[in-house]
């Protein structure tokens, strides 16, 4: 295979807040993986990145020497409104392609998500108030029997890698990712990458230049221009912060019963009897 006709080996699927970050740039770091530099290309779940074309997609991995491993991550393709027509994507195109998805407790994903929101500055209302919403996307993309259904029902199930944030940073799971890859074992990377509470808020003209994508591009800046446009752009102030302590509030038990429905089928598809989660604590406050 020439390096001009690349296609990912790996693609971790999701799910969103689920630790993806860290895991892509965990791997990055490894010295026979070669990565692009976008880390969300979205090719197979947004149709205007499908819509670029296959050549585009090919070029994300163009730099990567043909003994390397390349992937990308895309939390995307495990969201329950895209994931049927991802998988149906990705089977079509890189049907050999290993997938890892990862999980986390279901509630503090949903609690992750809302912080990440409300960081983005798109989400200004209360945590429950913002679940009671049946459009809300916290509670749809912690189903996670119903986002990764699609990928079983077309990949063979030894391509589908399921691990556990939980089991990611104090577990086996970092072995489990380089044995699914073909990788030799090694230490697992200690930086977590992407924790929302530790940021600034985003302020209005932030927001707009990072749903334009130029916002995105701030990170690629010389230091000096970085950090003058993080004094400009974003903010650290008292209802921000209020607003990431209200991420802990109580979820009723009626808001969280699809949850705990999806989870049971998750399980029993992946051939345990337990919940993969303690269900104790889950929608209390912390």
């Amino acid at each position: 295979m020439s390096v001009g006709s690349r296609l990912p080996d790996f693609v971790i699927i999701g799910a969103m807040k689920c630790g993806t970050t860290s895991l892509f740039r965990w791997l990055e770091e490894q010295p026979e993986v070669r990565l692009p530099e976008i880390k969300e290309p979205h090719f197979f779940s947004r149709n205007d990145r499908w819509d670029r074309g296959l050549d585009w997609y090919r070029s994300l991995f163009a730099d990567a020497d043909a003994d390397a491993l390349t992937g990308e991550a895309s939390a995307s393709y495990t969201d329950p409104r895209f994931s049927p027509l991802a998988a149906d994507r990705m089977a079509r195109i890189v049907p050999r392609a290993r997938l890892i998805f990862l999980v986390r407790d279901p509630v503090e994903r949903i609690r992750s998500h809302y912080r990440h929101e409300v960081q983005r500055s798109r989400e200004r209302r209360p945590l429950v108030e913002a679940l009671e919403d049946p459009e809300n996307p916290y509670l749809r993309s912690s189903l996670y029997h119903r986002a990764l259904a699609p990928y079983l029902d077309r990949f063979p199930r030894e391509q589908v890698l399921v691990a556990r944030l939980e089991d990611l940073i104090a577990g086996s799971a970092w072995d489990d990712v380089l044995a699914h890859l073909g990788l030799s074992r090694r230490p697992r990377p200690e930086e977590p990458h992407n924790v929302t509470g530790e940021k600034a808020g985003f302020t209005r003209p932030m927001l707009r230049l990072w749903e334009s994508g130029l916002g995105r591009r701030l990170g690629s800046m010389p230091k000096p221009l970085r950090d003058m446009g993080k004094r400009l752009l974003l903010r650290r102030s008292s209802r921000y912060d209020e607003m990431l302590r209200g991420s802990l509030a109580t979820i009723p038990e009626a808001l969280l019963q699809p949850i705990w429905l999806d989870e049971r089928r998750f399980a029993e598809g992946l051939g345990r009897s337990e919940p993969l989660w303690d269900r104790t604590d889950f929608g209390r406050s912390a």
